[in-house]
């Protein structure tokens, strides 16, 4: 019998709702969730995993794109998004048991109980020693991927009160299968299931086009038919289940959304006094000293680079900098737009030189969206 109590909701994004958002995906909404990736390694082979070369089977950990080298980095990026809670996932971060209840303990001592954390398991059997691990680290909620039939795990957590969840994609024309996914998380007391669009990468498009799937258009990353799958899932919930909230997220809302309130955040807190941004979209512009693309400045070019900046257009030093990760000289726009031509022929003796206007997200990768040569 149909609940009078269910519908489906449109919220942010083209993503569709019924019941309630669980409280990590509250956070996503707000952009002030921490992607804390803990390791690349995973005891399962999804053929839809987008996760890129540099990541998949490694041991490497990301805290959203800045490389974690130490516990330091961790507390840097979640402080450079005024996060309030983080997202553990990989790979499996259950591969890697020790580093994530680490990971753990040290968000939740740093910034209280509050700082809610959820992680992402693909591991349904999951034992009750290390789920009374998870929780005992302060582990908020925990959201599954089921790759086989062995659900004991995710009742041991269910039974345990734990904040339980099921994430999956929607795959095209695999909509009966999510029904009985969902009619089955519903009877053993599953708090949510959360179905993502699918989208392709350069690691999985080759697998998905070989098995007859499409992009939605040129301009996007989702697969045809994924969206419209959940949407009959979502139809179907709301006759055929009483309790279980269903969360369709699209594509389009963890791009133009989640992606973008968590950079606006970033951009806000991390901001130099010698960079603008920009009028529309959370990106940073500045001046750029570099070699062009396949060459790289020295250290000693980039010093003399500074030293002429000061000496002979007075440039102060907060409204330069020597970058010497990216091996350039950063210089505030309205500066470097003033006096590029004589810095030109003061340089002219530093060969493969390019300056110009950048224009780059405020991730820790600052990626480059527009370089306007000067």
């Amino acid at each position: 019998m149909k609940s009078t109590n269910r519908k489906i909701r449109e919220i942010e994004g083209d993503s569709l709702l019924i019941g309630k958002l669980p409280p990590g995906c509250n956070l996503c909404i707000r952009g002030s969730k921490m992607v804390l990736f803990v390791t690349g390694l995973c005891g399962s082979s999804c053929y839809y995993c987008p996760l890129s070369q540099d990541k998949s089977g490694r041991e490497n950990a990301f805290a959203d794109e800045m490389p974690v080298i130490d516990d330091a980095d961790i507390l840097f990026e979640a402080r450079a998004i005024r996060g309030e809670g983080a997202g553990i996932s990989g790979g499996d971060p259950l591969c890697d048991l020790e580093r994530t209840l680490k990971y753990i303990s040290l968000l939740k001592q740093e910034f209280g109980s509050g700082f809610h954390l959820h992680l992402y398991t693909s591991q349904t059997d999951v034992s009750q020693k290390v789920l009374n691990k998870l929780h005992d680290a302060g582990l908020d909620e925990i959201r599954f991927h089921p790759q086989t039939n062995d659900w004991s795990g995710i009742q041991r957590a269910v039974d345990m009160d734990m904040m339980v969840g099921l994430e999956v994609p929607a795959i095209p024309r695999k909509g009966e299968d999510l029904k009985k996914v969902a009619k089955r998380a519903e009877e053993i007391g599953v708090s949510f299931l959360n179905i993502n669009e699918l989208e392709a990468s350069e690691t999985n498009f080759s697998k998905l086009v070989s098995m007859g799937l499409r992009l939605t258009n040129m301009r996007s990353s989702s697969i045809e038919g994924s969206a419209s799958t959940a949407k009959e899932v979502l139809e179907w919930s709301v006759h055929n289940l009483q309790k279980l909230s269903v969360h369709f997220c699209s594509a389009h809302y963890k791009d133009a959304i989640q992606m973008r309130r968590r950079l606006e955040r970033r951009l806000e807190q991390t901001i130099r006094e010698f960079e603008e941004r920009d009028e529309n979209d959370p990106l940073l512009i500045l001046g750029v000293i570099r070699a062009v693309h396949g060459s790289q400045l020295d250290h000693e070019q980039l010093a003399k680079i500074c030293t002429i900046l000061q000496s002979q257009f007075d440039v102060p030093s907060d409204l330069h900098n020597m970058d010497e990760t990216r091996m350039r000289v950063e210089v505030a726009p309205w500066v470097l737009e003033e006096i590029s031509e004589q810095l030109k022929e003061l340089l002219r003796n530093i060969k493969n030189l390019e300056i110009g206007i950048a224009f780059e997200y405020p991730t820790w990768d600052r990626l480059q969206t527009l370089f306007n040569p000067l």
